[in-house]
């Protein structure tokens, strides 16, 4: 396992270099932390999870101190600004970005604030006006798209910025560092963070072959949830709680068979080579070889993964179940083929892919906050944010990506909001996993809890998030001694 080892006791332990150790660049200053609360809150070595890490305001302040100012972050799709002039807000505790297609076809961002009296220059996503500039609500000065000030109302009137001034010519908002991968647009509010590819590494090489740069968006919903934003990135890290919390699928998952690796600061988990790919329902129910009926468990499972599979790739399944497989062949190799077949003929390049990655997920968890299913050909990523101030909220974020069909026009993305999660329906899965943050959440809160006690291999890419956010943390001036 990359990043980690096991000792003969069982336990795995993670092995996690600082960011940008060996540069002085990643220098931290010293926590400012009287009574070593701070130090108390690291996640242990043996997986223990002080809960004050989900629950405290100090904590929550130490992670927009140290982690969201520097850490490599996902703020919207390249296809969201695709012509010059879109304009896409990012926000992140109380930052917010924005970023935008410049008239010269260039990705850019900078910081949403007016430089005269702060205030946010846009809310949510927008165009620029006919001149290709954004202007201030309140007191109409205008930016360029890359944020230079470009027209102060009554300029005279300011000193040192009437036409001519020196002063007027550097009077541009602060830029934030935008960087793109797989059709996503990163962020990163420290000017001196590492690339960004060596941020992703390994994820790009892994993923490669699911062209994620060539989908296309089909809905992006958000809600808030009453749970810490590490609670709800959690709930989709692991299959460990699919057997409490979605029992109604054992009899169409194996879930026993899944696999966990990190993968530097990142991490996954599925049908990882090695595991069993077989039309098998969960061990658990103990259910005899000769009962098991493999046409109704791949017709559950491409029935209910969420949108994952179209309605064309359905109807395969229907169809190989009523005939039958070809002779010499199972009726999971059988679907395999016909859906590799069916996504060539889309457009997709399936030549890296296997016919086992046909009928399997990527579970990937992209550090910090991003985590979700991708699939030959579709994709739902969901994204947690935190609420500044309020530990106990976090902003959700549902992206669901599919691979555009070359026959049909594009359609519009569904962008939806609530304001409370229960007020849509997410579907089955979705629905108990948000109950399950809730219920987490409010538990922790009770004096009885001290916090999380981790499978050291089911819930490993937890405690592998974890000991990244210590990394971002806790880190120290590599020249000096720890």
């Amino acid at each position: 396992m990359t990043g980690a080892h096991q000792e003969s006791n069982g336990r795995i332990r993670l092995r996690l270099e600082p960011p940008g150790q060996g540069s002085a660049r990643h220098y931290i200053p010293p926590v400012d932390d009287a009574g070593g609360r701070f130090e108390a809150w690291r996640v242990h070595d043996d997986g223990f999870v002080p809960k004050e890490r989900y629950l405290s305001p100090e904590f929550l302040g130490l992670e927009h101190e140290r982690l969201w100012s520097r850490v490599w972050q996902i703020a919207c799709r390249e296809e969201e600004v695709a012509t010059p002039g879109d304009v896409v807000e990012h926000s992140i505790g109380d930052e917010s970005v924005l970023v935008t297609r410049d008239l010269d076809g260039g990705i850019r961002a900078f910081h949403n604030v007016c430089l005269h009296r702060g205030a946010r220059l846009v809310d949510g996503c927008t165009h620029a006006g006919a001149d290709g500039t954004l202007r201030c609500p309140f007191h109409a000065w205008r930016y360029a798209l890359d944020g230079r000030c470009v027209e102060v109302v009554d300029a005279e009137d300011f000193p040192g910025l009437g036409p001519g001034s020196a002063g007027r010519a550097d009077l541009r908002i602060p830029p934030v560092r935008a960087e793109a991968w797989a059709g996503f647009v990163f962020v990163n509010l420290d000017p001196d963070a590492e690339p960004l590819a060596d941020f992703l590494d390994p994820l790009p090489a892994l993923l490669a072959p699911f062209h994620l740069e060539q989908m296309r968006l089909r809905a992006v919903l958000s809600t808030e949830l009453p749970g810490n934003w590490k609670a709800a990135v959690d709930a989709f890290n692991e299959a460990y709680h699919v057997q409490g919390g979605h029992a109604q699928v054992l009899g169409i998952v194996d879930d026993v068979s899944i696999r966990y690796e990190v993968l530097g600061r990142h991490a996954h988990y599925g049908r990882l080579p090695g595991a069993r790919r077989v039309l098998r329902p969960s061990p658990r129910l103990g259910i005899a070889d000769a009962d098991i009926d493999e046409g109704a468990i791949l017709t559950g499972m491409v029935a209910g993964l969420g949108g994952a599979f179209l309605r064309e790739e359905r109807e395969m399944v229907a169809e190989l179940v009523a005939a039958g497989p070809p002779p010499g062949t199972t009726l999971l190799e059988a679907y395999q083929e016909r859906r590799r077949a069916f996504l060539a003929a889309r457009g997709l390049d399936v030549t890296g892919l296997t016919l086992d990655q046909m009928t399997s997920v990527e579970d990937l968890y992209l550090f910090p906050n991003v985590v979700g299913p991708i699939y030959p050909g579709s994709a739902i990523l969901f994204r947690a944010r935190p609420v500044p101030g309020d530990p106990n909220r976090c902003f959700h974020d549902t992206w669901v990506l599919e691979w555009p069909d070359p026959a049909a026009a594009p359609k519009p993305v569904t962008r939806r909001t609530f304001s409370d999660w229960r007020d849509h329906d997410w579907g089955e899965l979705t629905t108990q996993d948000y109950e399950n943050i809730e219920r987490v959440q409010r538990g922790m809160r009770s004096s009885g809890s001290r916090g999380l006690r981790l499978n050291p291999r089911q819930e490993i890419n937890l405690w592998h998030m974890h000991r990244g956010i210590d990394e971002y943390l806790f880190a120290h001036d590599p020249m000096e001694p720890a």
